[in-house]
């Protein structure tokens, strides 16, 4: 899936990973995808720029992703 199809999106899902700071380019495309009323969570242990611009930050232990 190209990284343009995150814009036609109604939930961006990002798990694991600062889509915003390791990827800006990329991360565009769920800013558009947000611009058009599409629900961004992010699930991550720690607050990063991702968590700040994504709709809802879902904090979990570190570690219990892989279990």
């Amino acid at each position: 899936m190209p990284l343009q199809d995150l814009a036609n999106a109604d939930v961006v899902w990002i798990q694991g990973s600062s889509f915003a700071e390791a990827h800006p380019v990329g991360f565009r495309w769920v800013m558009k995808a947000k611009e058009r009323g599409a629900k961004v969570v992010h699930v991550d242990p720690r607050f990063s720029r991702t968590s700040a611009m994504a709709d809802e930050h879902i904090a979990i232990r570190a570690g219990s992703d892989i279990a």
